[in-house]
């Protein structure tokens, strides 16, 4: 039964995947990402946990039925949303969004240096705490400053979008590079190939999508070790990297499995004996986590927010580890929890469909969400809404100073570039 459970996620990732790649452009989707991430995060920890004997009895069985049943929301969600969104239709004044990329970007800068004048532990930790989180918070403007320099460099090449661009690109680089941080890479790489489709109509050929899947797959499992090398050589080094068994690291999953979906198993288990489900109080309690300032407001306020709900773990998870999307949606709704899922593509598809039509506002909440919703699979469902916050406090008051609010007669100089021709999203 294991087997056959573990299969049927399988056919479902390939055919989420199969969605995407039917249409050019396709592999920007999130069917397709959605998809990928499923097989290469998911898939192999459940191949090798279907055979371990010690998970509570009918466990692997309820978490494998409702793991596939968020992969199918994602793409019901996705189909359900085709037409776009209406609430993206601002113009934008391209100077003003220099002006915005560069401000943000130095101000992002000076964020990231100050987070590399911190301890190693405390720069490069999975679980950052106090005062890295705060410098993490502000750098991320610099994100938002990389963004708004290749959407402008897309639509009308020149060189102060390129040089902000390279600019940004030194620090973000360091990070991915300095910390192994995944999402980071998947946020840098998807804004540049995600510009130049909505911008120029380009699209990276599905033989090359295809490849870099299987090796994501390959060097997912990896990158603790990475990590680590990182950390006792204080930077990347051909030696430490050429040590790595990229293969052996797999294979142990295929056979033992991983800690997230274990992690996922012992909890939805908990959850589903109990009975008590926390009804979505858990989005609550996590933006009161990322967004109330415990150095302002003091520890003790910040945690008198925060909603208790029920916890009856038995078992302590693997430092640095998650607990998957799917163990929190299923504690907040029973298999009702699904249903998060399907907003997540719904949102990202009526997004999708609006970036597609050409309007800027949508391209960069597209670009800022789409790794999110990767995120949404591997780590909890909170990553859009928090994303989205985090963009509503420091991103779009900005571009509310570049935005124009009544359109001269002859083309201002960024609507969103062109629209990516009809039939193609």
């Amino acid at each position: 039964m294991n087997e056959f459970l573990t299969f049927g996620l399988f056919v479902v990732c390939i055919a989420l995947m199969i969605q995407g790649l039917r249409r050019r452009g396709g592999i920007y989707g999130f069917p397709f990402l959605a998809g990928a991430t499923f097989l290469g995060f998911i898939v192999p920890q459940m191949v090798g946990l279907a055979h371990d004997r010690f998970l509570p009895v009918g466990a692997f069985e309820q978490t494998a039925v409702f793991t596939i049943l968020c992969a199918i929301m994602c793409g019901v969600g996705w189909a359900a949303g085709d037409r776009p969104a209406t609430g993206f239709r601002w113009v934008f004044d391209e100077k003003r969004l220099l002006y915005v990329a560069a401000g943000m970007s130095l101000l992002g800068a000076y964020f990231y240096f100050a987070l590399s004048r911190l301890p190693a532990e405390a720069r490069m930790s999975t679980m950052p705490t106090g005062t890295a989180v705060m410098y993490l918070f502000f750098a991320r403007m610099l994100t938002y400053g990389f963004m708004l320099s290749v959407l402008c460099f897309g639509r009308r090449p020149s060189r102060i979008a390129l040089a902000i661009a390279l600019f940004d690109s030194l620090f973000v680089i360091d990070r991915i590079l300095m910390g192994g941080k995944r999402g980071e890479f998947i946020e840098f790489g998807m804004a540049i190939l995600l510009v130049a489709w909505f911008q120029r109509g380009w699209v990276l050929p599905r033989t090359l999508a295809l490849g870099a899947v299987l090796l994501a797959i390959l060097g997912l499992n990896s990158i603790g070790d990475y990590r680590n090398n990182t950390r006792q050589q204080n930077g990347p080094s051909i030696e430490g990297v050429s040590s790595i068994d990229v293969l052996g690291n797999f294979r142990n999953v295929l056979q033992n499995g991983g800690p997230e979906m274990r992690n996922a198993i012992y909890l939805m288990d908990a959850q589903s004996k109990t009975q008590e489900w926390d009804y979505g109080i858990y989005h609550w309690n996590v933006l009161v986590w990322n967004f109330v300032p415990a150095q302002v407001v003091g520890q003790t306020f910040k945690r008198s927010l925060v909603i208790q709900t029920f916890d009856d773990r038995n078992y302590v998870p693997d430092l640095g580890s998650t607990e998957t999307g799917m163990a929190d949606a299923f504690g907040s709704f029973y298999y009702l929890g699904a249903f998060k899922f399907f907003l997540v593509a719904y949102f990202l598809s009526r997004v999708y469909r609006a970036a597609c039509s050409g309007w800027a506002l949508a391209q960069i909440i597209y670009i800022l969400c789409i790794a999110s919703g990767m995120l949404t699979i591997t780590h909890h469902t909170q990553w859009v809404p928090s994303t989205l916050v985090h963009f509503a406090l420091l991103f779009l008051p900005c571009l509310l100073f570049a935005r124009i609010r009544r359109v001269p007669n002859d083309e201002p100089p960024i609507i969103a570039g062109r629209a990516v021709p009809a039939g193609s999203s």
